[in-house]
């Protein structure tokens, strides 16, 4: 965020922290959405193409079930893969739950704020002018602080 980004606006240091607060929630939880979102789509391509191969690589060319759980059992590689590929969509449900939290921290703080809205702007001036602040963070940071159902 750039130095200067509060200095025209002149609000008071609660405000201000408050204000950084919700940013730093929107980051980290953008951050975890993108990463969540990669995790998943590494665990469903992994059980895809897990999937594909013991199709194509040992059910059909078996032909029985007796021949398929030898052909898979037989070979230990099969068995950690299978144990990677759930690890890793244990991994990706892990990092969807911490995701989710930061989510519902950054509307919890957002709310506060909007609620607290008469509080944190309580000169006559500040409130006339707090929609130029709303404005610029929902035009740099994508976070609204007009209504809370958004």
């Amino acid at each position: 965020m750039s130095k200067g980004f509060f200095e025209d606006l002149h609000i008071d240091e609660v405000t201000k922290q408050m204000l950084l607060g919700v940013i730093e929630k929107k980051q980290e939880w953008e951050r975890l959405k993108k990463h969540s979102l990669i995790l998943q789509l590494v665990a469903f391509g992994g059980f895809t193409a897990f999937f594909i191969y013991v199709l194509l690589g040992l059910l059909i060319p078996s032909g029985t079930w007796t021949a398929f759980v030898q052909a898979f059992f037989g070979k230990t590689a099969h068995l950690y893969m299978l144990l990677l590929l759930l690890t890793s969509y244990w991994i990706a449900l892990h990092n969807k739950r911490k995701c989710d939290k930061a989510e519902e921290e950054f509307h919890s703080l957002r709310c506060e704020i909007i609620q607290k809205s008469a509080d944190l702007w309580k000169e006559e001036q500040q409130w006339k002018e707090r929609h130029k602040l709303f404005e610029r963070m929902k035009k740099e940071y994508d976070i609204n602080l007009y209504y809370e159902n958004s």
